[in-house]
C-alpha cells in the first residue's frame, strides 16, 4: 500500500510542478508581449513628438526671426542720447560711460548696466537711465559737491554727506576747509558711519561759521572727541568741544566784540565749559 501511494504523491508533485512552469511561461510571455506594445507605442509617441517638436521649433525660430526684424527696425534706432545735470564731466563724457551709441536699438539699451557703469564715476551721486520711445535715451545725473578736503596722507574733496569720494589732483579746486586729525582706517568698516556722522557735523559747524570774518580754514577731529578750528582771518584757535553749536558760536561773537582791535593777541578761546569761554593770549 505504501509504495504505490508514494508514486502517486510523486507524480502529483510533477504534475503541478509542470503546471505551475507553463502558467510561469505564459504569464512571462504576456509580458514580454506587453513589453513589447509599450516599446512600439513609445517609439511612434516619440516620432510623432518629434515631428510636432520639429514643426514648433520651425514656428519658434520663424517668430525670434520676426521679433528681431521688429527690435532692429530703423524707427526704434536710437537718434538722441540727452544728458541732464552734467556739469563737472560733461554730457560727451557722461554717454561715452554709458557706453550709448547713436544708431543702437532703444529695445536693446539696459539702463540698470549703463546706470552702473555712469555711478562707477567718483563725481556721480545718482543716476537714472530710461528710454523714451521711439528712438530717445535720458541720462539723468546728480553730481557730488565737495564742501571740504580730508588730508588722509594724500588730499581728498568730502561731500555734505561725509563721504571721502575722490582724491585731489594737480589743478583742482583746493578753496575748501581742511579737515584733519582723521586716519584711513577711521573711514573703514565697523567706524565709518560714525565717522560720516561727525564729518556732516562738522561740517554743519563750518556752515553756520559763515563767510568773513568767521570762515574757517581747518577743522581738526580730536582722538578724544570735539573739534578745533582755525578760522582764516584771525591766527587763534577755537576748541569748540562737541555739539550746541549756535550757543557757542554767540559766545564767540561776543568775546570777538569785546577784543575788537586786539584780536592778534588771542591765542586760544575754549568753549567747551558750559556758558564760559576760556581764553589763552599769546
Amino acid at each position: 500500500m505504501a509504495g504505490p501511494r508514494a508514486g502517486g504523491v510523486r507524480s502529483m508533485g510533477v504534475f503541478f510542478s509542470r503546471r505551475k512552469k507553463q502558467k510561469a511561461e505564459r504569464n512571462g510571455g504576456r509580458l514580454g508581449l506587453l513589453a513589447l506594445i509599450a516599446v512600439a507605442l513609445f517609439a511612434a509617441s516619440a516620432s510623432t513628438f518629434w515631428l510636432l517638436d520639429k514643426e514648433w521649433r520651425q514656428v519658434i525660430e520663424a517668430a525670434d526671426r520676426l521679433v528681431d526684424a521688429f527690435l532692429e527696425h530703423e524707427i526704434f534706432a536710437v537718434r538722441e542720447i540727452k544728458v541732464k545735470g552734467g556739469e563737472k564731466l560733461g554730457g560727451a563724457e557722461i554717454v561715452a560711460l554709458a557706453a550709448l551709441k547713436h544708431g543702437a536699438s532703444v529695445w536693446k539699451v539696459d539702463p540698470v548696466a549703463a546706470e552702473k557703469r555712469v555711478a562707477a564715476h567718483p563725481w556721480v551721486r545718482r543716476v537714472l537711465v530710461r528710454r523714451e520711445f521711439p528712438r530717445r535715451v535720458v541720462i539723468e545725473v546728480e553730481e557730488r559737491e565737495a564742501k571740504a578736503i580730508a588730508v588722509l596722507g594724500a588730499l581728498y574733496y568730502v561731500d555734505r554727506e561725509g563721504f571721502v569720494f575722490k582724491q585731489v589732483e594737480p589743478g583742482d579746486n583746493m578753496d575748501f576747509p581742511l579737515l584733519t586729525g582723521l586716519e584711513p582706517e577711521d573711514l573703514a568698516y565697523p567706524t565709518s558711519f560714525a565717522t560720516r556722522q561727525r564729518i556732516q557735523e562738522a561740517l554743519r559747524l563750518n556752515d553756520l561759521m559763515g563767510q568773513d570774518p568767521l570762515a574757517v580754514s581747518e577743522i581738526h577731529f580730536l582722538k578724544q572727541g570735539g573739534v578745533t578750528l582755525y578760522p582764516m582771518t584771525y591766527r587763534l584757535a577755537l576748541q569748540m568741544g562737541w555739539g550746541e553749536w549756535e550757543e557757542k558760536l554767540s559766545r564767540l561773537e561776543r568775546v570777538l566784540a569785546l577784543w575788537k582791535g586786539q584780536e592778534e593777541r588771542l591765542g586760544v578761546l575754549d568753549f567747551r565749559f558750559r556758558d564760559q569761554v576760556v581764553a589763552r593770549v599769546k
